[in-house]
């Protein structure tokens, strides 16, 4: 049973279950009513003295028992209740009873002195009208019922076109693979929210499974040249006919085309990661940290001047990561500093900002320079696959910050902006 058949079945069995409660509700204030109608003029009657035989004194009506059973209409049977009425130790009271094979509505009650008045009422044409209004009630439901059900139907039908859309969606997506679909968004309610949702969803994926193609396909021609250079120089000792001052030549090269390969292996990893990556957060003092990767920075580049101003900043960040970012900024200002010219380093709340005295960033170079794999003009002779200040931005990203670029008169001024504690 499909799930729009579940809900038109839940509905109709829901209606079907008022309407029933609501017929049996009718039912039983109409028969009351009837009821109490008869009753009241038997009441009537008996108040005002009708007595003797009606219809040519074949048909009950009205009559007179004492408490030692004598009657005035010998019509009535005379009953043990009846009798109790009569002697004063029963009350008045109402019963439905059969008296020539016909039903009849009989009110008795105290007369005194020893006697008990009978009123009696024919039942039939109640019984008739209860008759004819089940009938209409039984009819009616049914009626109600069904086009219920079949209201519900069309109901379930048009309530569940979005969700019918959703599963086509996804259905076509399991199996074309293409994530460029898209739902129909029709409202802003739970279903439209949904298909919102949805969307954004398949946005997302698309977006993720994109960045990882284009991700393995610059990486692999990235990998390809440190991997080729460093099988060449290898091949070339092994075939032995180089002098030894060329062997340790190439091996040389082949071990600085290594290093560069294992750096862009680290960077691959730290960049596949993404947003899968599981922060470590903690309070940490940003110039501290900053202080101290400075001073690797420097035992790196000796020929390096680095010119700090790090006021104290307390940030909640993942410190392993946070440290990678900032090394791949210093790294990047050696890299393209003019000789002689210092780097200079700041830290005031929660923000990395790194400038270098070099040749600056050209301005169709600054909306990609974080981009991942992407290397300007003049950066393509400088050793890197062009991955440090995407890692950078990912950093910055994961703490809800921003990393920013920006070219100056006399270089490049990059910045981390990481969310300071107030």
């Amino acid at each position: 049973m499909s799930f729009r058949q579940r809900v038109t079945l839940f509905v109709a069995v829901a209606i079907a279950v008022t309407v029933a409660g609501a017929s049996l509700a009718v039912w039983v204030v109409s028969e009351h009513e009837l009821y109490d109608q008869l009753d009241s003029t038997l009441f009537v009657k008996a108040q005002t003295g009708m007595h003797g035989f009606f219809g040519g004194g074949r048909d009950p009506n009205s009559g007179v028992v004492t408490a030692s059973g004598v009657t005035s209409n010998p019509a009535i049977p005379v009953t043990r209740r009846m009798l109790d009425v009569a002697n004063g130790s029963g009350s008045a009271y109402y019963v439905s009873l059969e008296i020539q094979d016909r039903q009849w509505r009989e009110y008795v009650q105290p007369n005194g002195s020893g006697t008990a008045i009978v009123t009696v009422g024919p039942l039939w044409p109640t019984l008739h009208a209860l008759s004819r209004i089940r009938f209409w009630i039984l009819l009616v439901g049914g009626i109600g019922i069904a086009v219920a059900a079949a209201l519900a139907a069309l109901v379930a039908t048009a309530a569940l076109r979005p969700v019918r859309r959703l599963t086509a969606a996804a259905e076509k997506v399991a199996a074309t693979g293409n994530l460029s679909e898209r739902v129909e968004v029709a409202g802003s309610d739970e279903l439209g929210r949904l298909a919102t949702r949805f969307n954004d969803m398949l946005a997302a994926l698309e977006d993720s499974v994109g960045r990882q193609r284009r991700l393995v396909a610059d990486a692999s021609h990235e990998l390809r040249t440190p991997l080729t250079a460093a099988r060449a120089n290898v091949d070339l000792v092994r075939e032995g006919k180089l002098p030894p001052d060329e062997v340790r030549h190439a091996l040389d090269e082949a071990s600085v085309e290594l290093d560069s390969l294992t750096t862009l292996v680290s960077d691959l990893v730290e960049l596949a990661r993404g947003t899968e990556r599981k922060l470590r957060i903690e309070d940490v003092n940003l110039d501290d940290l900053v202080a101290g990767i400075v001073e690797r920075a420097r035992a790196r580049a000796p020929q390096t001047t680095f010119l700090t101003s790090l006021s104290p900043s307390v940030v909640q960040v993942d410190a392993v990561l946070v440290e990678r970012a900032v090394s791949n900024l210093l790294d990047n200002a050696v890299k393209y500093a003019t000789a002689g010219t210092p780097i200079e380093v700041t830290v005031r709340n929660g923000e990395v900002v790194v400038a270098d005295h070099g040749p600056g960033i050209a301005a169709e170079d600054l909306p990609r320079v974080f981009d991942r794999f992407y290397r300007a003009a003049t950066a393509r002779a400088k050793p890197g696959a062009g991955l440090g200040l995407a890692i950078v931005r990912e950093a910055a990203e994961a703490h809800g910050g921003r990393a920013t670029a920006e070219s100056t008169p006399t270089g490049a001024r990059f910045r981390l902006s990481l969310p300071a504690m107030a």
